[in-house]
């Protein structure tokens, strides 16, 4: 495996670590609350992320191990999200879902060759997308949103 796949392994890993670090530390009672007015809250934020972990970079990521150039439907994340909070998730089954698919991602693509970094399918909208550029969307994405979440979640 090349230094720059392990890295971006070792990204998707220390991602997770990321987003759990930042619900551990959220204030009490901050989940629900957005941090300004158009902003989502820490709850929302971290069920989009488990939405597009999971629905979006992991499904992508597994077509591309089994499909040759499969086409990547749009994500309808807008109706998808709201009927995710609808349900009443808690955070501890969104953060385990969310660190749970980034584990078995990199498990999925540790002994992937080099060579099959680069399969690619296509998006109608947005594109030629290959596996490595959704692995290292994973830790990125995931990444931005920790971020969000801390902000959202200290006491003002």
């Amino acid at each position: 495996m090349s230094p720059e796949h392990r890295a971006i392994l070792e990204r998707m890993r220390s991602s997770a670590v990321a987003v759990r670090r930042a619900v551990k530390a959220a204030a009490p009672g901050r989940f629900g609350v957005p941090p300004r007015d158009g902003q989502w809250s820490a709850l929302e934020t971290l069920t989009h992320l488990r939405d597009v972990v999971v629905h979006v970079y992991g499904l992508r990521i597994r077509r591309l191990l089994y499909e040759d150039a499969p086409v990547f439907a749009d994500f309808d994340e807008e109706g998808y999200r709201p009927a995710s909070l609808a349900r009443g998730e808690t955070i501890e089954y969104l953060l385990d879902t969310i660190v749970g698919e980034h584990e078995q991602l990199a498990r999925l693509l540790q002994g992937l060759p080099d060579a099959d970094w680069s399969r690619q399918g296509r998006h109608p909208q947005f594109g030629v997308m290959s596996i490595e550029f959704l692995a290292r969307r994973v830790g990125e994405h995931a990444e931005e949103h920790a971020a969000q979440m801390s902000e959202a979640t200290r006491t003002p």
